[in-house]
């Protein structure tokens, strides 16, 4: 195995069950500055009321999670791939802000990628399965603001199974969303059989 294999492994195999969401899903994301949904009547839409507190835009530098230790800075923003897949971050100890959603803090959902492990043992997100509701988040702005989030719920997804519209799909208030693998890893496909979701709303 050659040194940036398990790299290659974990950037097209650790997160497809996000990239499979975009490719055959095919969900198109709204900005949440201009937040819409169906109405039930009309098949027409109509603005989201509103729910909490909000933050104006600014990218994050620096993730803190206090119940687990984890205290990591951001690398570059995530975007997509030329085939379409959501790119992941490069370094195993860095978070990585997917930058066609929201900055975290502002209304709607941001999300935030991190590797699980790697070839050296475990990586930024190997214990965010530890968390729980109720559990506090921080994120540092480059505002010079910091954003409070709380859990609210934990998923486990098998990745042919990814909640698109619930994790990148319009919400009434400034919400997070911490995605990595898990489950357990099949060598002979080269990938993980879940993905962890930790979703989270920015409290006062």
């Amino acid at each position: 195995m050659t040194v940036d294999t398990p790299r290659k492994l974990l950037k097209n195999h650790c997160l497809w069950g996000v990239v499979l969401a975009f490719l055959v899903v095919g969900f198109v994301l709204i900005s949440p500055k201009t937040a819409e949904m169906p109405s039930e009547d009309e098949g027409a839409a109509k603005p989201l009321t509103l729910e909490g507190p909000t933050l104006p835009e600014a990218e994050p530098v620096e993730l803190s999670i206090p119940k687990i230790n984890i205290t990591a800075p951001f690398g570059s923003a995530l975007g997509l791939e030329s085939d379409g897949a959501v790119a992941v971050p490069e370094s195993y100890t860095e978070v990585g802000w997917y930058k066609f959603g929201p900055t975290p803090g502002e209304v709607g959902p941001a999300v935030i990628l991190g590797h699980v492990d790697s070839f050296e043992g475990p990586a930024v997100f190997f214990s965010l399965g530890q968390l729980a509701p109720g559990d506090d988040i921080f994120v540092n702005r480059a505002d010079g603001s910091k954003a409070h989030f709380v859990v609210t719920e934990l998923e486990r997804n098998d990745q042919e199974s990814f909640p698109t519209k619930k994790v990148y799909g319009d919400i009434n208030h400034a919400g997070l969303r911490l995605i990595t693998c898990s489950g357990i890893f099949n060598k002979g496909k080269q990938r993980y059989s879940h993905n962890l979701i930790v979703y989270a709303k920015l409290v006062e």
